[in-house]
């Protein structure tokens, strides 16, 4: 009733900016609610999960109450825009990196794509959603050309606390822990980090997707050999102020560390083409943007 209420003053009145917030809010409460669930869901258990055929043709184990990214994957309309730039860039043979690759939507894709003499490199430390990956992997038969680093790539190896909200119906937004008070409907979890330089070596790595709830940072300084000699073209997410909780450095200052390393930063239209140039992003809204090497 509330939300459809804050629907109607979004509409009709000129409170639309208000309302909006209210909607947006009410979602996320209820992505975050435990007491919505009658089980805990951060599992992989094939009793309560199912496999999706995807339209790219790969099959998908996917969580029958997760709605962030399980749902939208269930009915055909997760990600279509990262998709369409993927199957654009990738091509038989080459070697990718898919960093936070959570339960695989993109990473079976890319292993599709490069086919049985590429080679798919996946990181995903929180061991419920690799768990899925794995057996994702397995279903595909694409275990000779995908391997999965239970890891979180970072700028540095060692390990870290790495937050996430058990028992939510969101598997999305894991992410290190910054040195606070554990908030309410999370929990931290210790998983191994790695540098993607040291993972990798000189591989030659022809595309990278990067979606680590910021972290995009540390993981690029982690990885600027690769980038140096390889140069990948890059999907990353801009998204502000988790990018400041966790790498201490805005969109624009990851933006400004890419241009350093030789990139140019554009928008990803929705038809998954690369769009206007961006040299800053203050926007609050968390978007995919794209990397590319200079000539």
């Amino acid at each position: 009733m509330i939300v459809r209420t804050a629907r109607w003053i979004a509409t009709a009145t000129p409170f639309r900016g208000l309302a909006q917030s209210v909607i947006d809010r009410l979602r996320r409460d209820a992505l975050l609610s435990a007491d919505l669930l009658p089980y805990d869901i951060h599992r992989f258990d094939r009793r309560f999960w199912v496999i999706k055929e995807t339209e790219a043709g790969t099959r998908l184990w996917c969580s029958l109450d997760e709605r962030a990214i399980s749902r939208p994957i269930l009915l055909d309309a997760y990600e279509r825009s990262e998709t369409r730039f993927i199957a654009s860039v990738v091509r038989l043979g080459d070697h990718v990196v898919d960093a936070g690759a959570n339960i695989g939507f993109h990473t079976m894709h890319l292993a599709k794509l490069v086919g049985p003499r590429g080679r798919v490199d996946a990181f995903e430390p929180l061991p419920y959603l690799a768990d899925a990956l794995e057996a994702s992997v397995q279903e595909n038969g694409f275990e000779e050309r995908l391997r999965v680093h239970r890891l979180g790539l970072d700028e540095r190896a060692g390990v870290l606390p790495l937050r996430h909200a058990p028992r939510t119906a969101n598997f999305g937004g894991g992410h290190f822990a910054p040195n606070d008070r554990v908030p309410s409907n999370h929990a931290d979890v210790v998983v191994p980090t790695a540098r993607l330089d040291d993972v990798i070596g000189g591989a030659p790595c022809r595309f990278m997707k990067i979606d680590v709830e910021g972290a995009e940072s540390r993981v690029i300084r982690g990885a600027e050999a690769t980038l140096a000699s390889a140069k990948p073209v890059i999907l990353a997410e801009l998204h502000d102020r988790q990018l400041q909780i966790v790498s201490g450095i805005g969109a624009t200052g990851f933006i400004d560390q890419m241009i350093a390393l030789g990139y140019r930063c554009a928008r990803l239209n929705l038809d998954g083409t690369r769009g206007s140039r961006l040299d800053r992003y203050d926007d609050p809204a968390p978007i995919n943007v794209i990397f590319d090497p200079h000539p």
